[in-house]
């Protein structure tokens, strides 16, 4: 619950699935500046200013926990240590430790279940590969309207943002793949 006196600051900041690490090391960050996060966005992230503390944070992808499922997760890491901070949407959700010189505590502590994770992440890039693959077919055969009636002004973007849309997609279930195959490498 918020107090009345709690001021929050905003901060901007792009975080790809695929590179999760490095939003957590912002956070860190940030929390060693006395910033410490509240809630999450896809871009844009609150934080309330507390200089007497600092914390280590860590983020969690699962999809599909409501209700009682999602109490259950939360009470396991609370069992564990963490403190539940907030979710962004119904996928990451943010957990935080207070920080102690020479750790860096992780929420996941044994490899297979990291590949999973990173499994998980891989199957919701592929699926949405295939969903806007069978869009961008649909729309392909509205664009040959677009085409044949001259309207290249239209088209021509359409299909740069599918190209677009397609390289990043492919380009996050790539790096996925490279994490578990480090990890695989060191079982």
């Amino acid at each position: 619950m918020r107090q009345l006196n709690e001021q929050l600051e905003k901060r901007h900041r792009l975080v790809m699935a695929w590179n999760y690490e490095k939003g957590e090391q912002w956070l860190n960050e940030l929390s060693g500046q006395g910033l410490h996060f509240k809630k999450g966005g896809l871009i844009s992230n609150s934080f309330v200013r507390d200089e007497s503390v600092r914390y280590t944070y860590r983020m969690d992808y699962q999809m599909g926990k409501e209700g009682e499922k999602l109490q259950e997760y939360l009470d396991l890491y609370q069992d564990a240590g963490w403190e539940y901070v907030s979710s962004f949407g119904l996928t990451w959700h943010y957990f935080r430790k207070e920080w102690q010189p020479g750790e860096e505590p992780q929420l996941y502590t044994d490899r297979e279940s990291l590949v999973m994770l990173y499994k998980r992440l891989q199957q919701v890039f592929s699926i949405m590969m295939v969903v806007n693959l069978i869009l961008m077919f649909v729309n392909i055969i509205n664009l040959n309207t677009f085409f044949t009636e001259g309207l290249w002004t239209l088209g021509i973007p359409l299909l740069i943002l599918y190209l677009s849309l397609f390289a990043l997609l492919g380009f996050g279930c790539w790096k996925i793949q490279q994490k578990v195959k480090k990890l695989k490498l060191h079982i």
